[in-house]
């Protein structure tokens, strides 16, 4: 048995070649993006979830996700950005 060591954040599934959220949040606009790519890609099946938080946040995919697929989701995708510095010294003027 194995544990997960990341969080998951959101999962969208694809079913019949429409994206449906199933979990959390996703991005705006990254649902219709799927939709789009699924249609584009002929993908009938398939589920991609981000795990980890902030910069550390990553897509999983599905095992029966296509990978003909996969880079076009990566490349809609907008990882989340990580908050400026926190703490520390001000400048000194």
């Amino acid at each position: 048995m194995t544990l997960n060591r990341f969080r998951s954040q959101w999962l969208v599934e694809i079913d019949t070649g429409r994206a449906r959220v199933r979990r959390g949040r996703p991005p705006p606009g990254f649902v219709s993006a799927c939709d789009d790519i699924a249609r584009l890609h002929r993908i009938a099946a398939g589920a991609v979830e981000c795990v980890g938080s902030g910069r550390h946040a990553r897509l999983k995919f599905s095992g029966n996700f296509p990978d003909r697929g996969r880079q076009a989701i990566r490349n809609v995708w907008t990882p989340p950005t990580t908050p400026g510095p926190k703490g520390g010294r001000r400048a000194v003027r």
